[in-house]
């Protein structure tokens, strides 16, 4: 079973909060409650079993329509490129410790 460290998730909330802030189109109170929305997912993708780009970025657009409405589209194909990098490593530090576990047993 494969799943998202904090940092990764951290850094995938941190992006989204990022580009919020970069839209003009919010006021500040709006910006605030939007910010807490994305935090409160962090649960939800350290929980995600077996994650897959798609199935995340769904997933979090599902969750957040008012927040993923304020993206400009080029930032949507940033975020899955992103979590498509972050989802590639994340599964060759699975098979290493796989490999290493394997290796510790046969010995």
């Amino acid at each position: 079973m494969v799943s998202l460290d904090k940092g990764d998730v951290r850094e995938i909330l941190r992006i989204l909060e990022d580009e919020l802030n970069l839209t003009p189109k919010v006021d500040k109170i709006e910006k605030m409650k939007m910010r807490s929305r994305i935090r409160k997912q962090a649960n939800w993708l350290l929980g995600t079993i077996n994650p897959t780009a798609n199935r995340l970025y769904n997933g979090l657009e599902d969750r957040l329509p008012e927040v993923f409405s304020l993206y400009p589209y080029g930032f949507c194909h940033q975020l899955r490129d992103l979590l498509d990098v972050k989802l590639l490593t994340l599964r060759k530090r699975e098979k290493e410790k796989l490999r290493l576990r394997s290796q510790s047993l046969t010995s």
